[in-house]
């Protein structure tokens, strides 16, 4: 006697039609390729971020997909809390919110450190806090770490600590978040807003540098940090885990 084969909970194709996400970082980045393509899925999709005229644009590319838009500060927990709850709960929680400073460790002030600590952990922390009411129990709570966290260098002290931190921080609500699934992405070199500041000539450099130190000979693009987040998302059985999506940045 056989069986028909039977669908993962929460798994496979169509696993985000007609779901609701809520992506903090949504307004430019990775995170906005993570809501664009999220929505071509069927998803509904809630962006924050701290620019307005970033997030416009992004919600016009949303379209009818788009469920609303959020000017937040991730270090204000009632503020996280109030905008969860407008649409919640739920279905996914995502946050690839990041401010980080890039300065050897002598030159890092006070306020550095702490505007890296409020986007890379404070921002997860309350959004984790969050989701014990906002994310459904069938649910996944996502974060972003980082490289920095395994390779040294100049200028990522805090930034790799803040990532190891963030990664010890998803494997325990694993648990105590359960059945909610919470996992982590490390992304590597990806080229994206954070290296804005930099001079074309420099970022061109830093790039081509980084792509000949990888086997996978290039850079990262933000849709393949979008793509790695929506396989988390559409596969129910995976929790506790960090993913790295790095060009092989740690074997190199």
């Amino acid at each position: 006697m056989s069986t028909s084969p039977r669908t993962p909970h929460g798994s496979g194709l169509g696993a985000l039609l007609g779901k609701k996400i809520f992506i903090a970082g949504g307004s430019s980045g990775m995170g906005a390729a993570l809501a664009q393509m999220a929505a071509a899925r069927g998803a509904r999709v809630a962006i924050a971020g701290r620019s307005p005229s970033k997030l416009d644009v992004v919600a016009a590319k949303l379209g009818d997909s788009l469920l609303a838009t959020y000017v937040l500060d991730l270090a204000d927990a009632h503020a996280v809390l109030q905008a969860l709850g407008e649409h919640g709960p739920y279905d996914h929680i995502v946050t690839t919110a990041a401010q980080l400073t890039f300065k050897s460790f002598p030159e890092l002030s006070d306020a550095d450190i702490q505007h890296m600590l409020a986007s890379k952990f404070w921002g997860p922390v309350n959004l984790a806090r969050a989701a014990v009411t906002q994310l459904k129990p069938e649910g996944a709570l996502l974060f972003f770490s980082g490289a920095a966290a395994y390779k040294a260098s100049v200028g990522t002290s805090i930034i790799g600590a803040v990532n190891r931190l963030l990664e010890s921080l998803a494997q325990s609500l694993a648990i105590e978040l359960k059945p909610r699934r919470v996992n982590v992405i490390s992304p590597g070199l990806v080229d994206s807003p954070t290296w804005a500041g930099m001079s074309d000539g420099e970022r061109t450099a830093l790039f081509a540098a980084a792509a000949a130190a990888l086997p996978v000979g290039r850079i990262g693009q933000v849709d393949d940090l979008a793509h790695a987040a929506l396989a988390i998302l559409e596969n129910g059985f995976i929790t506790g885990s960090v993913v790295h999506v790095d060009g092989g940045a740690r074997v190199a």
